[in-house]
């Protein structure tokens, strides 16, 4: 029988080293086998931050709960260790090896002497070609010869040179007065004594001097450097052709000698030592030439052939090992919109002053957001402005009472609250650029009654100034009154982009106003309005006579006073308000593809809750439910005591922070459709008790001026509870909800949480309609510490039971790391460094094990 082949195991070589430790420290070639001790080095690269503090609270780590929330707070605020290998260049091809030695790009041209020669001749010949002529002439400055002082102080005169070849070949430089050669010369330079010309600049400035054989001097200067130059090199032409004529008539002296005379090695002999005699350094320099000084200029320029290897030079080694930088924010397209001016036609000054030109007679709100029509989505969130002056804002009194009185006394992230209240300017970002992206603007009002009605006055031109003090007039009872209530008004859009490239579209205006329909709330809806809006002559929509002042513009390089969509302030920051407006940073909701994300380097944790639709028309159980609000509030507990958290991004005018927020509200619906988006900053930790909690009102819009007091206090009348648990199976629920309504709200509500629970009488919770889905919601989550994903989920939860002792169940961490194959690469992408670490934790922890290590690094 063949015998089977034997499995050689390889040899520990840390073991090996260890047991013959004194042999090889003993052996002289020890270097060959051991590594170097020194050749890993680790230095540490202090984190960049582009915000004056850390994005991470400052107690987030002890608040975190989850070890996937730990370990990303740990990435995010802490520096960065990069590991140097000192012999990494001596690890790759051998053709990569370090090279002392110069090795070019390509093979240099080899020029040889009989083309040095001919080039020689060619410009001998372009100046010997001029016998008998002129060859130069221009303006010089020529010093005193005939001066007795230093040379430092010698004064030049300005004179008009002419440099001439006579007809027995030799050259010279004549001076006169001006241009007039005919007249008497004031000097000559014979420049066959002329044996080098060099500058002299610290004599004058474009100065020069000509040396003569007899150690005498001439000094010259030009006007202007580039002048100086053409002097120079035809100056060193002629001396060049004067050397080597000269010693061209001595080489034909000695071949003339008859043969009978004293051997031509003693003539030679002679003829170099006269050479070495002269004064000419040409001369002097053919005299001193040996056959070991040609054999040494011979091999300067020498390429070693082994370094012109074809395979190297079609090879291209650059970024096989690129520089090693850290993770940095993304970088998109981001642009600056500076809101200036909102106003309609009804214009009046609505206080006993008379001063300043007139403003709107009632106060309205914008939001900026931006739409992608190509991709059929909204692509950032709402920017909130509210450009109204400020006997407008009065209007509002209580309402708006804590914008009004907020001082310097509170503080978000090291900046004052009162600089944070009255925003007018946002940077969007855009990671995809195109031409089909726009810029939505939404106005609201005050809650008064029907859209049709409130706009009618608006549009009506007759008697402009009666209207106005009338709509003026309702709109003060109204926001007495109403005045945390908005409804829909109008809508705008302007396109942003030229082009893919990133081009802004700075010539666009925006749209006219439009008439907002309460039928056409949504943003699919939205969708379909801007692609008729892309064709105006097919348009139907109402238009609202007013103005939007709002500019677009490049983010400038040297923009302060600027704040994250988290309100930390971003560097250069001035504490002190001198007066310049802050510029807020608008979230980016980039599209989950893989060639748009980043990995994660800062904390950012929010909740975007979008409330869709309410279907109330089947209810029977309250009497009247037509102008429905909704406010949502934030909870972590159920109890009947349980404080709400102030989480909520609050409006213009108010404090950044809010413990509530609330819908839109549409007139006489009752199966009202919201557009509003509700910020929410996540707490570090979350439990199963943190929920939403929808609480819905009916708003009596009826101004009765002869009611009692009493009457006019009712303005919410409850008409319903919902709920939403955050968490399901321990991440957080993002995907669209339909929720039931209950008619009342008992402890421990939280209880009834799944749809077969909520369909079972209970004694405790009254049911709407039959527990049927009447609110329809969407939550959107921006977090750099919660991910969505379950495999990545899963292995984190595991990875946290061991080691918070828990007994191991054998191959269960296999299991979750074989699916973590199946995370998205997007997830993968954003979350890598995290997911790399606790990756190198498990390896080093459980080696034993060959499929842990096997599944770790494929």
């Amino acid at each position: 029988a063949q015998e089977k082949t034997k499995v050689v195991e390889p040899l520990d070589y840390e073991n090996v080293i260890s047991q013959r430790k004194a042999q090889i420290y003993s052996d002289p070639f020890r270097d060959l086998l051991m590594f170097p001790m020194e050749d890993v080095s680790i230095a540490v690269i202090v984190r960049q931050r582009r915000t004056v503090h850390s994005t991470v609270p400052e107690d987030a780590l002890k608040k975190a709960q989850s070890l996937f929330v730990q370990e990303c707070i740990k990435t995010y605020s802490s520096d960065w260790h990069v590991v140097n290998f000192k012999y990494e260049d001596y690890s790759g091809d051998f053709r990569m090896l370090p090279c002392k030695s110069f090795r070019p790009d390509k093979i240099p041209n080899h020029v040889f002497e009989i083309d040095e020669d001919f080039e020689k001749d060619e410009d001998s010949s372009s100046l010997c070609s001029q016998k008998g002529g002129v060859i130069k002439q221009g303006w010089l400055y020529k010093a005193n010869v005939n001066s007795t002082i230093t040379v430092t102080m010698k004064v030049f005169k300005r004179r008009y040179f002419y440099l001439t070849q006579l007809p027995d070949g030799s050259y010279i430089l004549n001076s006169y007065k001006d241009e007039k050669s005919s007249k008497e010369s004031k000097g000559c330079i014979f420049l066959d004594s002329c044996v080098d010309v060099v500058q002299c600049p610290k004599m004058r400035r474009n100065a020069f001097e000509l040396k003569m054989l007899d150690k005498y001097s001439h000094y010259l200067a030009a006007d202007g450097e580039q002048e100086m130059e053409e002097w120079l090199a035809t100056l060193r032409k002629i001396i060049q052709i004067n050397a080597e004529s000269l010693v061209q008539e001595k080489k034909e002296a000695v071949e003339s000698l008859p043969d009978d005379e004293s051997g031509s090695q003693g003539k030679s002999e002679n003829i170099l030592e006269s050479l070495e005699r002269s004064m000419h350094p040409e001369l002097m320099k053919y005299g001193r030439e040996t056959e070991q000084l040609n054999k040494l200029g011979r091999n300067d320029g020498r390429q070693n052939l082994f370094s012109f290897d074809p395979e190297v030079q079609r090879l291209d080694f650059s970024g096989i090992e690129p520089d090693v930088k850290p993770f940095e924010e993304k970088c998109s397209r981001r642009f600056l919109v500076n809101c200036h001016d909102l106003s309609f036609n009804l214009l009046a000054r609505i206080t006993d002053q008379s001063e300043g030109p007139p403003t709107n007679v009632e106060p309205f709100f914008l939001s900026l957001a931006l739409f992608d029509l190509k991709s059929c989505c909204k692509i950032s969130a709402d920017f909130h402005v509210d450009l109204n002056p400020l006997p407008v804002r009065e209007m509002l009194g209580a309402a708006q009472d804590s914008g009004n009185h907020l001082g310097n006394s509170h503080f978000l992230h090291g900046v004052a609250e009162s600089r944070l209240c009255y925003i007018t300017q946002g940077i969007f970002s855009v990671t995809n650029p195109h031409p089909e992206i726009f810029l939505v603007a939404r106005v609201e009002k005050v809650l008064q009654g029907s859209i049709t009605h409130c706009v009618e006055p608006y549009i009506k031109t007759s008697d402009p100034v009666k209207t106005a003090q009338k709509v003026h007039k309702i709109a003060k009872q109204a926001c007495s009154r109403l005045g945390q209530y908005r409804m829909p008004f109008a809508w705008a859009a302007r396109p942003v982009f030229r082009d893919s490239q990133g081009t802004l579209d700075l010539e666009a205006k925006f749209s006219p106003f439009y008439k907002q329909d309460s039928s056409k709330l949504s943003t699919e809806d939205l969708l379909k309005l801007l692609a008729e809006f892309k064709k105006p002559e097919k348009t139907k929509l109402q238009v609202i006579p007013g103005q939007l002042n709002v500019t677009l513009e490049c983010v400038p390089l040297d923009l302060s006073n600027c704040v994250t969509s988290s309100y930390i302030p971003i560097k250069p920051f001035e504490k002190q308000d001198q007066g310049n407006g802050i510029a807020v940073e608008v979230e980016e909701f980039v599209p989950e593809i893989a060639k748009y994300c980043y990995p994660f380097t800062i904390y950012k944790n929010q909740l975007y809750v979008y409330p869709l639709h309410l279907k109330y028309d089947s209810q029977k159980t309250f009497a009247k439910a037509r102008n429905i609000a909704v406010r949502v509030e934030f909870k972590d507990s159920d109890e009947a005591d349980a404080k709400p958290l102030k989480c909520f991004y609050g409006k213009p005018g108010g404090p950044p922070l809010t413990l509530n927020a609330y819908a839109g509200v549409l007139h006489h619906n009752q199966n009202p459709e919201f557009y509003d988006e509700i910020k929410i900053e996540l707490p570090i930790h979350l439990h199963q008790k943190h929920h939403l909690l929808f609480t819905f009102y009916h708003i009596s819009c009826e101004i009765n001026t002869k009611g009692t007091a009493k009457k006019q206090d009712a303005v919410e009348t409850t008409v319903g509870f919902t709920w939403l648990s955050l968490l399901k199976d321990g991440r957080i629920i993002t995907s669209e909800q339909q929720l039931p309504v209950s008619a009342n709200l008992p402890a421990g509500y939280l209880n009834v949480a799944d749809t077969e629970g909520r369909r079972q009488p209970s004694g405790d919770i009254k049911w709407v309609d039959g527990a049927k889905a009447l609110l329809k919601i969407k939550l959107h989550l921006e977090s750099t510490v919660y991910t969505q994903d379950l495999h990545l989920h899963n292995f984190f939860q595991y990875c946290q039971m061991i080691q918070g002792g828990a007994k191991e169940i054998p191959g269960e961490l296999v299991k979750y790391l074989k699916c973590l194959h199946a995370m998205e690469i997007q997830v993968m992408i954003q979350f890598l460094p995290v997911i790399l670490l606790q990756l190198f934790r498990v390896l080093t922890n459980r080696t034993k094990e060959e499929e842990i290590a096997v599944n770790c690094t494929m």
